[in-house]
């Protein structure tokens, strides 16, 4: 009987083992899918800053903030705030998949399809 019950046990170690292995495998193979839902938003710094461009600018904040842009007459002004522009169309690209043991992220355009893969990006 308890022979039995030690084999059973055995037997279970290992398929829940595989289990894992399989589940790392797929991973590492097929990366995480990402799937984005709702709307973005972005919550955090309070302060006010006033900026002025002729021509577009890469904008880099350093903390979190909240974005308005106005024109002249404080009618607001379409703004896009892009991650990673497609190559192809220019859109916003949006990530899909991650790979946690690479760190590779692939980027799809929700525009015209095209996907991009980028390395992690160096600390």
């Amino acid at each position: 009987m308890n022979r039995t019950i030690q084999t059973i046990a055995l037997v279970a170690c290992a398929g829940l083992l595989l289990g894992i292995l399989l589940v790392l495998a797929g991973i590492g193979r097929n990366g995480v899918r990402i799937e984005l839902a709702g709307d973005v938003n972005v919550a955090g710094m309070h302060d006010t800053v006033t900026l002025s461009f002729t021509e577009p600018v890469p904008l880099v904040m350093e903390e979190p903030g909240h974005l308005i842009t106005t024109g002249p007459d404080g009618k607001p002004v379409p703004t896009a705030v892009t991650l990673l522009p497609c190559p192809e169309c220019g859109a916003s690209m949006l990530p899909v998949r991650w790979s946690p043991w690479s760190g590779e992220i692939e980027w799809a355009c929700p525009v015209c399809g095209e996907r991009v893969t980028r390395p992690a990006e160096p600390d």
